[in-house]
């Protein structure tokens, strides 16, 4: 038999390596659920817990096994690579009904490997087999035995090289590419495509074959994948399959490039369904408006307005203003100077929770869009605006909305008593003159104030006209004192609520957020490796 000829390795892409691998899948499986599908989660899953049972039995080793359909020669192929006869061949049937592996000598490592790869059959072939080679002859894919069917596809799963063996009639069959082949996209480094039997071809045509093959293999996902012909009965081409399954053996790393490679495929399957991400995490700036709609921030702010100027109209009577206040008021119920709550009522809204999540959505802009990441950052969104409600709610319910005394108001109070004392001093003059005069009594001297202005005509006139600019002045003050107090009130409301929309609102969501992008992440990273 030919001893092995090593052939040069192709370089592999740059990628993840089984630590970044290991825990990019870990973060998959922490974060995944409800987040992505849950068949990414499944596989993820367990193609962690292979990397550590694989790599715990032996990275050095290197299990190879022949693959294909029914009559394609594999057996042919093992007895032809070692020399002799190991297994025995069919064409027609089924023959391979259990798995078999050619190991060069039986040891603690390979004892352990094919316990864990559920292989029983096994023969030692000494030197037919380089040191860290297990070859393996698989059952059918393409059996009637069902059973058979799923032991090829499950060691196909888990073994650390694929060589596929195919025959000039059943290369081109769908079952083969639509089925175990799709699975090995991004496994160049450790897949072999055998077409078996071309001593059945014309010399002409067995190019032909191979061309067509090899198209076939790009369009399915394949396109650098070795393709070697050979004939199991001739020998033609066994050295070059010999020589490709020692030399991969050689590098004692296709273990590891199994398992980096069935990551890429599952990060890269992974990618194609996620959402796209939200661009930024939400600032206090972004939703704080829409956050004191919600919450009646503004209408806090507008009540502190009422109470300013009802409690400068209060504090800037004069006691004549009191004193006769007071029976309009035990006559009319109370109705006259008071606002109407109905008025100032605004339309109806929506509740706190819903107004706050509204807010946030919008603020996050993907309230339009459907995926399960964003279904996770819904439920975030809203187990958020739930549990925040109670403290933004809070922020406006402790606010204080009552004015305190201002000095002026006292002063203002002042002027328009005077004003009032004016007025009534010279209403009582002119009155008393009045009875005076109706008495017949001598008039007393009247003096004047401007021109032919008595001075009891010009107290009470100029009284009554000072009593109405106060009163407009105080008015107007009023309402710009109302106005600067509710901004005042407006902006301690808003301050208070910015620490509990940082804290009760943001803050669960930006993890929610955080999550994701560690999920996204760790499954880039997964894309890359292979």
């Amino acid at each position: 038999m030919t001893g092995p000829r090593r052939t040069r390795g192709r370089r592999r892409p740059a990628g993840s390596g089984p630590g970044e691998v290991a825990d990019a899948l870990d973060t998959v499986v922490a974060l995944g659920p409800g987040r992505v599908d849950e068949p990414t989660v499944t596989d993820a899953v367990a193609l962690r817990r292979r990397l550590d049972e694989r790599l715990a039995r032996g990275e050095g080793l290197t299990v190879a096994a022949l693959a294909g359909g029914t009559g394609v020669g594999k057996s042919a192929l093992v007895n032809a690579l070692l020399g002799h006869t190991v297994t025995a061949e069919g064409v027609r049937r089924p023959t391979t009904a259990t798995t078999l592996a050619a190991v060069r000598t039986h040891t603690p490592e390979t004892i352990a490997l094919l316990d864990w790869l559920e292989v029983p059959a096994r023969a030692e072939v000494g030197d037919d087999l380089p040191d860290g080679l297990v070859l393996l002859d698989l059952p059918d894919h393409d059996s009637v035995v069902e059973d058979h069917r799923r032991t090829a596809a499950r060691l196909a799963g888990r073994v650390d090289v694929v060589a596929w063996v195919v025959d000039p009639v059943k290369y081109a069959r769908d079952d083969a590419h639509g089925g175990p082949l799709a699975s090995l996209t991004a496994h160049a480094d450790v897949l072999l495509v055998v077409l078996n039997r071309v001593d059945e071809l014309r010399p002409e045509d067995v190019e032909v074959c191979r061309a067509d093959l090899r198209e076939r293999l790009a369009a399915g996902g394949h396109p650098e994948a070795r393709v070697l012909t050979t004939s199991a009965r001739t020998g033609d081409g066994v050295d070059a399959l010999r020589d490709a399954l020692h030399d991969i053996a050689a590098r004692r790393t296709a273990a590891t490039a199994r398992l980096v490679a069935d990551a890429h495929v599952l990060g890269r399957r992974a990618a194609a369904r996620l959402d796209a991400a939200p661009q930024a995490d939400p600032q206090v700036d972004d939703l704080l408006d829409e956050v004191l709609v919600a919450v009646d921030g503004h209408r806090a702010a507008a009540e502190a307005a009422g109470l300013y100027r009802r409690e400068a109209a209060r504090r800037m009577r004069s006691p004549l203003g009191r004193a006769v206040r007071a029976p309009v008021r035990a006559v009319t119920g109370g109705w006259i100077g008071r606002t109407t709550a109905a008025a100032a009522e605004p339309p109806p809204r929506a509740s706190t929770v819903e107004g706050v999540e509204t807010a946030l959505l919008r603020a996050l802009d993907v309230g339009a869009t459907v995926g399960r990441t964003h279904d996770a950052l819904d439920r975030a969104v809203r187990r958020a605006a739930t549990q925040a409600a109670p403290a933004l709610t809070d922020a406006v319910a402790t606010a204080e909305l009552v004015p305190t005394r201002r000095r002026w108001w006292s002063a203002m109070a002042g002027l328009r008593t005077v004003a009032e004392v004016v007025a009534l001093a010279g209403l009582f003059w002119l009155i008393a003159l009045a009875v005076i005069d109706w008495l017949r009594l001598p008039e007393p001297p009247l003096p004047y104030a401007v021109g032919e202005v008595p001075w009891p005509t010009a107290l009470l006139l100029g009284g009554l006209l000072g009593r109405l600019l106060l009163g407009v002045v105080s008015r107007l003050s009023a309402r710009v004192g109302a106005r600067r107090h509710a901004g005042a009130v407006r902006r301690r409301i808003e301050q208070a609520l910015r620490a509990a929309v940082d804290r009760d609102l943001l803050a669960p969501v930006r993890q929610e957020l955080d999550d994701q992008r560690r999920l996204r992440d760790a499954i880039a990273t997964l894309g890359r490796s292979g």
